[in-house]
């Protein structure tokens, strides 16, 4: 009972802390929380609901603007009809604000899918090859060379043209080859790890690969692997965004930013700018809010970044800087 006791204690200071220093950081996760459970409780939130994984339409509300934007005569027939459609509708007439709350849950599977494959790829490439080494390491990283020279979406327009589109589809295309890149990071911290004494001497008592690894050397570069995956949530939104935006993303009905981009904002860019506008500020703050969380992050867990960032600090350590200095001032007066 203590024991658990102290670890609530610890976990309620490390979350307080990082809510006093890293207020941004702080505010950053509240909002990914936010769109976790809003895709989590997309069937209840939104007005109107998905029918055969599909938002209906309404033909008589096509390119409908948002409420406030209406006229006297248009917001009662909306009242009329009991339907209020609050950010507008589609070319097919179909709620956008229902589209933006089920997109989010596109987003957000898709942000968990990549990470978790992402940096399972990642660690398993990145830390056989240092922890192995010898020949294993020289053919695995010539490859991952030989990968790294061919632009990334010029390999996932590709894998896209032969697996075609869907969800599954779309983590596996950006994971797959984002773990093959990341995994040069991973490698480079196992192998300051694999020369430390400790993983040594677990050789030498016969520990396996696999047992230095997962003993080891997968716990100290925790650190790393939790600001790696932090960081990478942004460009997770901003992929699928792209790829959506160049016609391979999801498929035809499923709700998603980028391709309520792509298609629906695109087609009526002057006459209903709305429809482009509302899912790019929602991306524009689910990136934002992912980066700031993973700096963040880094910073709290990178040793080499902890306590030295900051004006506030930096007038501190000024201050300190002077005082010293007068100090040493004052002994050398009285040597003389």
């Amino acid at each position: 009972m203590k024991e658990n006791g102290n670890e609530s204690g610890r976990a309620k200071k490390a979350i307080l802390h990082f809510m006093k220093k890293k207020t941004p950081g702080f505010i950053g996760l509240v909002i990914l929380i936010l769109l976790v459970l809003v895709a989590i409780f997309a069937d209840v939130l939104a007005p109107v609901k998905m029918q055969q994984g599909t938002l209906p339409g309404n033909p008589l509300f096509n390119c409908t603007h948002p409420w406030w934007m209406l006229d006297d005569s248009q917001k009662q027939l909306e009242i009329s009809m009991g339907t209020i459609y609050w950010l507008g509708t589609d070319n097919l007439g179909r709620d956008v604000l229902s589209y933006i709350i089920y997109g989010a849950r596109t987003s957000v599977i898709l942000c968990i899918g990549v990470t978790l494959l992402t940096t399972l790829v990642a660690l398993v490439i990145g830390i056989t090859s240092a922890v192995i080494g010898g020949w294993y390491d020289l053919i695995v990283q010539r490859i991952v060379d030989a990968w790294q020279c061919i632009p990334g979406m010029l390999i996932s327009i590709l894998i896209m043209n032969i697996l075609g589109k869907g969800m599954l589809q779309m983590i596996l295309v950006m994971a797959i080859p984002g773990g093959i890149g990341q995994s040069r990071l991973f490698r480079s911290a196992a192998m300051s790890m694999k020369d430390s004494g400790y993983v040594e001497a677990s050789g030498l008592m016969g520990g396996t690969a696999i047992w230095k690894m997962l003993q080891h050397v997968v716990p100290n570069i925790m650190p790393i692997i939790v600001v790696t995956a932090a960081g990478g949530l942004g460009s997770t939104v901003m992929m699928e965004a792209a790829l959506n935006f160049l016609g391979f993303g999801v498929k035809v009905g499923t709700p998603s930013w980028g391709y309520m981009i792509t298609n629906q904002g695109r087609a009526n860019m002057y006459t209903a700018p709305y429809l482009s506008i509302i899912p790019g500020i929602s991306i524009g703050i689910m990136v934002l809010a992912a980066n700031i969380f993973g700096d963040s992050i880094r910073d709290e867990l990178d040793p080499r970044l902890r306590g030295v960032t900051g004006s506030l600090k930096a007038n501190k350590l000024e201050k300190i800087r002077t005082k010293l200095r007068g100090q040493l001032g004052l002994v050398a007066e009285e040597a003389d």
